[in-house]
């Protein structure tokens, strides 16, 4: 019991330095590159597809208009360059083992609101589909809000690590 009440207080003091240290890495991320939340949704709304939220820097805010692929919880793996065509960018990936064509173009102001139109084609000639995507800048990130945390479909947070932003923040 000694122990226990000598230790207590060491491993509490150990904790206050941990939380101090993300305090100040946070600080300093904030006066680098700060944190911005933005707001991504279908356009046009579909049933039972909700805006997400998504809490960037600059290198995951600047991929918000890459072609990004998913399907469910897998996602569209790029591979070969990346290439500009105009204003769209075009990506081959593999998903489930097949090859696509993903490609995405931008309308509207790229640093606070804009569209991103958004095709994924099998190179099999198989059918693809389109989608176009609004992301709004919110503002500053929600305290206590790390880069990569977003919200699911429910509005819940979801700490960092998504497949997604690994896509877009490359």
């Amino acid at each position: 019991m000694r122990v226990l009440l000598v230790l207590l207080p060491v491993l509490m003091l150990g904790a206050c330095d941990v939380e101090a240290v993300q305090a100040k890495y946070r600080e300093r991320q904030a006066a680098i590159d700060p944190m911005r939340l933005w707001s991504v949704e279908v356009v046009p709304a579909q049933a039972g597809v909700n805006a997400v939220k998504i809490c960037a820097d600059s290198r995951i805010s600047e991929g918000l208009d890459r072609p990004a692929v998913t399907a469910g919880t897998s996602y569209c793996k790029p591979f070969g360059d990346e290439v500009m065509a105009g204003k769209a960018r075009i990506q081959r990936c593999e998903l489930d083992g097949k090859t696509w064509v993903a490609t995405a173009a931008v309308r509207g102001d790229r640093t606070r609101d804009f569209l991103a139109l958004q095709s994924v084609e099998p190179v099999d000639g198989g059918q693809g589909y389109r989608q176009t995507r609004r992301y709004r800048l919110l503002g500053d990130c929600p305290e206590g809000w790390n880069i990569g945390d977003t919200t699911d479909q429910q509005g819940r947070r979801v700490k960092g690590g998504s497949p997604l932003l690994a896509l877009i923040g490359r």
